[in-house]
């Protein structure tokens, strides 16, 4: 529980930047005691506001944030190109409350802290401007409705502290334990409803962009809670609420696992609170997907949060090796499996395996479904104006230890999700993707609301018309055609579709991994076989031959994985809090 309390060490406060929008802007905390936060002669609260960024910071941001890597290649769709990552591992079944994994826990709970300090204490500062401080309450109030959902996904229900903050010598401290999940999902919904009208309010669907993927959106407080934020987080928290790891419970004895019995109602929740945000008009599907990599404001993202310079973060990361990123050789560190390519559907819609579907096993990548190529880098896509080279000993697959450390693909392709579409650049440069040269990563865009909202209602009402239209709105983006899903599905197939559709559009974006938890099939498409690549030999007279190779056998324990560990430390600091079955 140590990790739970977090001391006060002002000092270390440095406020990180995370936004290159002027209303986000970097406000340096150099202070050195907690008075100076509340500042009574700051009229304009700087050092409070500071606070407040700060716990925005602590947002999370998918790229390679654990151990180097990204979260799918924990789920997969991908593998760590170096064998000496820690994901490995992960992948192996090796963690468990000792070794733990992807542990938000400390983070999560070192931001509600942060929260309640926060609403503890801005009433000491005489704000010039009332309705600033009334905005900065229900944005923190949004932020720790935010973390806690983080960790509900995580580990089932968790200590709720409300408002209270917590000496690290306070004997309650010790006393404190895990609150029923159920709680947790109502603590979550109601203080979202009850902060949604005091957020500042959302900007229009025009000041979002241009949809074009060039002209910034003018939305000068993107990356603020807003009221759409807060409905959209509420929406993503009954929708985890409604799905089949937490309704019901596996072990319905332990009320932190999850509801003790199936209520077909929670999917009709998530649905309306889905149709709610769709219903507002404010959300659009951003014609061309590349804008969501070029673009920091635009009318697709609802949640965001600002991240890093986008070379160091993922530009010279991602590429494939035989790139030059800014003097550095690309790392090439993720490696997508075949399982996903050939989930990618040919651009007919019609799935490979379907003899009528038009795949051609000589020419595997022709004529998919066009976020194949918008998402991973295959042998003969064009990037930088030459053709990506994995076949054996080409560019980017050298099979040489002097390249890149000796990394290299290990299923024959890259990832190329998060990196534009640069077929005319002849070098990478991060402000090809930003003039700031700063990466957005998005939390929820409005294809998370369209595709959602599908899941939610075909639940609990069946593939009806409303159902089909939104899976048909992303598929149209998309570039299917024809793009309607085949009509007179039955619930069980649409099921199947949508979830298909989830792992394509948002492939390493962080669903992939707590979305086949929650629909409890993490077993079945993950923790059983072996994932696969694909090693292509270029021929004398210039044809390939493409041989299936396996990379990986991933473990995966149905009776304890599909919650995480919560760490073991946590448990020894205080045994009031519980571990997860069977860990």
């Amino acid at each position: 529980m140590k990790k739970l309390v977090i001391n006060l060490s002002l000092a270390f406060f440095m406020v990180l930047s995370i936004s290159c929008k002027k209303v986000l802007e970097d406000h340096p905390l150099n202070i050195n005691k907690e008075s100076d936060i509340w500042d009574q002669y700051d009229a304009t609260g700087t050092n409070a506001q500071a606070w407040v960024i700060k716990i925005y910071s602590q947002l999370p941001n998918g790229f390679i944030r654990l151990n180097g890597m990204e979260l799918d290649c924990a789920a997969g769709d991908g593998v760590p190109s170096n064998r000496a990552n820690a994901v490995w591992n992960v992948i192996n079944g090796g963690y468990n409350s000792i070794n733990t994994f992807d542990d938000n826990w400390a983070n999560c709970y070192s931001a509600i802290r942060r929260a309640n300090i926060f609403l503890n204490n801005y009433k000491r500062v005489p704000w010039s401007d009332p309705t600033l401080p009334k905005w900065l309450v229900a944005e923190v109030r949004t932020l720790r409705a935010y973390f806690y959902y983080e960790m509900i996904r995580r580990y089932g229900g968790v200590p709720l502290l409300g408002e209270k903050v917590y000496n690290p010598d306070d004997p309650a401290l010790l006393q404190l334990k895990r609150s029923s999940f159920a709680a947790c999902v109502d603590y979550i919904v109601s203080e979202l409803d009850a902060v949604k009208d005091q957020l500042r309010p959302d900007a229009s669907l025009a000041n979002r962009g241009s949809g074009n993927g060039v002209a910034e959106g003018t939305d000068n407080d993107a990356g603020r809670m807003r009221p759409t934020i807060a409905m959209a987080i509420k929406a993503k928290v009954l929708l985890l609420a409604a799905s089949p790891l937490f309704n019901p419970s596996a072990t319905p004895a332990l009320d932190f696992t999850g509801y003790p019995s199936f209520d077909a109602n929670r999917w009709k929740a998530a649905a309306d609170a889905m149709k709610a945000i769709m219903d507002l008009n404010m959300f659009a599907l951003e014609p061309n997907r590349y804008v969501l990599n070029t673009t920091h404001v635009n009318k697709e993202f609802v949640f965001m949060r600002y991240a890093a310079s986008y070379q160091i973060t993922w530009g010279n990361q991602a590429s494939p090796v035989g790139y030059t990123v800014g003097n550095v050789v690309s790392g090439g560190i993720v490696s997508p499996t075949q399982e996903l390519v050939d989930a990618f559907p040919m651009a007919n819609g019609k799935a490979i395996a379907d003899p009528t579907s038009g795949y051609n096993l000589a020419n595997p990548y022709a004529n998919r479904d066009p976020r194949l190529s918008q998402t991973v880098f295959y042998n003969g896509a064009t990037w930088l104006r030459r053709p990506v080279q994995t076949y054996e000993g080409g560019l980017d697959k050298p099979n040489n230890t002097n390249i890149a450390g000796g990394v290299q693909t290990q299923t024959g392709y890259y990832q190329k999700k998060f990196l534009a579409q640069d077929d005319n650049n002849t070098a990478f440069t991060p402000t090809m993707y930003h003039p700031s040269g700063l990466s957005t990563f998005c939390l929820i865009r409005y294809a998370d609301i369209l595709l959602n909202y599908a899941e939610a209602q075909n639940e609990f009402a069946g593939p009806d018309a409303t159902v089909y239209a939104a899976v048909n709105a992303v598929r149209q983006r998309a570039g299917l055609n024809p793009f309607a899903a085949p009509t007179g599905l039955s619930k069980e197939q649409m099921r199947g579709l949508i979830q298909n559709e989830c792992r394509l559009e948002f492939a390493f974006e962080e669903r992939r991994f707590y979305d086949i938890r929650r629909w409890k099939i993490a077993k079945e498409v993950y923790g059983t076989g072996s994932l696969h690549g694909v090693s292509i030999v270029k021929n004398a007279d210039g044809s390939l031959t493409y041989t299936p190779i396996t990379v990986a056998t991933p473990f995966f324990n149905a009776n304890n994985m599909y919650l995480l560990p919560i760490a073991n430390n946590e448990i020894l600091a205080n045994p009031n809090i519980a571990q997860n079955p069977n860990y």
